[in-house]
């Protein structure tokens, strides 16, 4: 009776979760229209319809206990907001202020609201490996032939955005896809490459692993710094967990390891580690060269308003300078003061930490995690050299929610934890579980996992003064 009802509760969240592909889907349709003065897009329309039954949803307890993710990202929409209204005014800023609310909280409600056990999580991953998977072919063509040819069919009808320009790497055109700019192209597909390996296709591991390989060359198709930083810090990650399996405290070590090396390089060197490390990431030295006075100038922003930040106002540097900053942990900083990042920052390190001190996951859950938790570490170091809006911005929060339903056992997969059928707190791996570990007895597949997966210039942000919420 136990596994049926299991089963059964995994069934009504798989009728619900169809929500979650459209929403995917729309994530990569770059048309645009205006409501009066409020920009729209297909997915602006999907967050402002569902925002307020799963508000309520989530005031009512329904989608479980209040947690700490959620009152960061709750006070890192309404700072933003206040910020937003007092620093334009209420005509301006009330509007800007709305679509940040909707973006941020309103996003990471959609994914509690939808993505709420093992059997969502693995349709939400396969739709948007599916989503990059049909964005490939494009991406080559645009590469090969130097059109961007989404752009271009979808600007047949509707407003799409502005091509990037035509600069050549290697003697292909950067893919853009249907986003603004190259990079945020590579940054989105770079978002399913560990969830592809570690989660896609679980029941048929070749065509997982076939997939990541797809995933993989739409990455290298947009020809961005930042987009394959993700791929690589999510790559060394999965080959740690591989290689340190039987390995206790293995994480523990790896940031112990990783601090060290901040504070190494800190002595040794007459530059900051982080100057250095973002001098390196792009193609181009003289970009190298601009993005250190970039980081320069907009902390010096970020010290003189260091509380309430300048909202979309233009920050102090000099005529030279571009007024883009291609980092989004600085861009927050800078529009929204020091507690707007901490919030956000907080955010992820709350998911990332509570979910990896989570024990007695079932084998599938475990993965999801795996996949979930390497993902957000590649995306936190790659927008240090990119900032996120629209779309991109919107896909990492809703990574950030997606995990949500992991801190309730219920949603695992399994009706109760047994010896037989969890990975024990005490395995050699530690918190992320063994990888060949399993969450059920050998030959004990869960009934439903047969089921419907769905298988069949340098980096410029907008300028500070660019309102990406109108």
């Amino acid at each position: 009776m136990g596994g049926l009802a299991a089963t059964a509760g995994l069934t009504r969240s798989s009728k619900v979760s169809l929500l979650v592909p459209v929403f995917v889907f729309t994530l990569a349709m770059p048309m645009q229209f205006f409501l009066g003065a409020t920009r729209l897009s297909p997915y602006r329309l999907v967050l402002v319809a569902t925002f307020v039954p799963c508000f309520m949803a989530w005031l009512s307890g329904s989608l479980g206990r209040i947690r700490l993710p959620d009152v960061l990202l709750l006070l890192a929409a309404t700072w933003g907001a206040v910020i937003l209204v007092s620093m334009h005014g209420v005509d301006q800023g009330l509007q800007s202020a709305g679509i940040f609310v909707i973006e941020t909280f309103g996003t990471f409600l959609f994914a509690r609201r939808y993505v709420r056990d093992v059997f969502a999580f693995q349709c939400m991953v396969s739709s948007s490996v599916l989503m990059v998977l049909f964005l490939l072919p494009f991406a080559i063509y645009e590469n090969v032939t130097g059109s961007p040819i989404l752009l271009e069919l979808f600007g047949k009808i509707f407003s799409v955005y502005g091509v990037a320009g035509s600069e050549l790497r290697f003697g292909l055109r950067r893919a853009q896809g249907p986003f603004e700019h190259f990079i945020l192209f590579g940054v989105v597909c770079s978002s399913v490459f560990a969830l592809s390996f570690y989660v896609f296709g679980s029941g048929a591991r070749r065509g997982g692993r076939l997939a990541t390989g797809f995933v993989m060359m739409a990455v290298f198709s947009s020809l961005s710094a930042g987009a394959l930083l993700s791929m690589v810090v999510q790559t060394m990650l999965i080959v740690w967990d591989k290689a340190t399996a039987s390995v206790k405290r293995r994480w523990a070590i790896l940031a112990i390891a990783a601090i060290a090396a901040y504070f190494i390089v800190d002595l040794s060197s007459n530059r900051s580690p982080f100057t250095i490390f973002i001098s390196y990431l792009t193609f181009n030295a003289d970009n190298s060269y601009m993005r250190v006075h970039i980081w320069n100038y907009g902390t010096d922003s970020v010290m003189r308003h260091p509380i309430f930040g300048i909202g979309f106002g233009d920050w102090e540097r000099p005529e030279w300078l571009g007024g883009s900053i291609d980092n989004f942990w600085l861009v927050t900083a800078v529009r929204y003061g020091i507690p707007g990042l901490l919030f956000i920052a907080g955010g992820l390190l709350s998911v990332c930490l509570g979910l990896g001190r989570l024990r007695n996951l079932s084998f599938d859950a475990t993965q999801c995690r795996k996949g979930l938790i390497i993902t957000l570490c590649g995306l936190a170091v790659s927008v240090c050299t990119v900032h996120l809006w629209d779309a991109p911005y919107v896909l990492f929060i809703f990574l950030l929610g997606s995990g949500m339903w992991m801190f309730e056992p219920r949603n695992w997969g399994t009706t109760a934890p047994s010896a037989a059928r969890t990975i024990h707190s005490d395995s050699p791996s530690g918190v992320w579980g063994g990888p060949e570990g399993r969450s059920h007895a050998p030959g004990d597949t869960p009934r439903w996992r047969g089921r419907a997966t769905w298988r069949t210039r340098r980096v410029l942000s907008p300028p500070l003064d660019y309102d990406e919420s109108s």
